[in-house]
């Protein structure tokens, strides 16, 4: 059974989405683009997929930094690939291009790299099929890098009840489309069930001290308003209410300095 990322969207499902994707970029993206960089760098890198690369703006903030390397964004969603060309009007990245597909064994049998996702193994519902299929488009060499959430370790150092309803709420919701939040607790035995070699995974943190209170604050409330629109009955009115007062008040926010938490991994392909 597909889940709901998996399915095809509304469009205005879409940009409440493109919403919080574009935050996630401004907020963890800012923390995990160096980690990738330097995964693609040590691989020396020359052709990377993007799977799953949404309305771009990951995609495209990486492929600025690394003008040497050619990237194939691709996503199943045709209002997302739109989005995508849309921002490459102008000619700012000239190494990037983007494909409305859908991967799975079926799939370009292309060789790369390298194959990147971003918050995308946790929407699969088959996540072992998913990277079989990326491991045989992998070059010998070529390394597989992945970034998925890790909601259990999502917290506070102080404990505050509007960030428990929050993370609780998001947590039944996860539930409820068929989503894994915490695939990236398993991301390990994954990429070597997978047949990858030499893996690594590492955590990165996203809180007011990491990426400063107003970008904090607007991936969070994002991911509120796209929560509150989906599902009312999971994420009522009232936490809405409660966290944008909580998420206004920066005194307090900065020094509870609240987290979010994502997990990046690697590995390679040996022959």
């Amino acid at each position: 059974m597909a889940s709901l990322m998996e399915s095809t969207l509304s469009p205005q499902q879409h940009e409440m989405l493109k919403a919080v994707l574009i935050a996630q970029t401004e907020s963890l993206g800012r923390e995990e683009t160096h980690v990738i960089e330097g995964i693609l760098a040590r691989h020396h890198c020359r052709r990377v997929l993007d799977v799953g690369c949404g309305e771009g703006s990951f995609l495209l903030h990486l492929a600025s930094r690394m003008r040497r390397t050619r990237f194939v964004g691709m996503d199943h969603s045709e209002l997302a690939i739109r989005d995508a060309t849309l921002r490459l009007e102008g000619g700012a990245c000239p190494n990037v291009e983007f494909r409305t597909a859908f991967f799975d064994s079926a799939y370009d049998p292309a060789m790369y790299d390298a194959i990147l996702t971003r918050y995308t193994l946790q929407h699969s519902s088959d996540p072992r099929g998913f990277l079989r299929a990326v491991a045989d488009r992998l070059a010998p060499g070529g390394v597989f890098a992945c970034m998925e959430s890790l909601d259990a370790y999502t917290d506070s150092h102080e404990r505050d009840p509007v960030w428990e309803r929050f993370r609780e709420s998001i947590r039944a919701i996860h539930d409820r489309v068929g989503s894994n939040a915490n695939v990236g607790k398993a991301l390990g035995r994954l990429l070597a069930d997978a047949g990858l070699a030499h893996i690594q995974v590492c955590i990165v943190l996203c809180s007011p001290a990491t990426i400063g209170w107003e970008r904090f604050r607007a991936v969070v409330q994002a991911t509120a308003d796209l929560a509150f629109a989906f599902f009312p009955e999971l994420f009522d009115r009232s936490l809405l209410d409660d966290l944008r007062e909580w998420l206004g008040d920066r005194v307090a926010l900065e020094r509870k300095d609240p987290y979010l938490c994502s997990a990046i991994a690697n590995g390679t392909r040996l022959s």
